[in-house]
């Protein structure tokens, strides 16, 4: 993928957003035909990507800088959990089809 092209359409209607602090934020399910999802932190965080709702925990959760938007393939109605490095946030997940 170069720099100016996205991965799929995104479907804004669709994004989900959850607080995370020193205990793990889970989203809501990304919709069921998302093939990729791009999630932005407002802190340092460490996420996990699963249909299971999986918690993500503090140093074995994939790092993802603060205001950083990085996109990741996922499965059908995936959730995503992220977890603070050192201050509480947001993350914002947007699916991709």
């Amino acid at each position: 993928m170069t720099p100016n092209m996205t991965y799929g359409s995104p479907m804004p209607a669709a994004s989900v957003k959850v607080a995370y602090t020193g205990t793990a934020g889970v989203t809501a399910a990304v919709s069921a035909n998302a093939v990729a999802v791009r999630i932005v932190a407002t802190t340092d965080c460490f996420i996990e990507i699963s249909t299971a709702g999986t918690a993500a925990v503090a140093n074995t959760g994939l790092y993802l800088p603060a205001l950083v938007p990085e996109y990741f393939a996922c499965p059908p109605s995936a959730k995503v959990s992220a977890i603070q490095v050192s201050s509480g946030g947001t993350i914002y997940c947007t699916p991709f089809s």
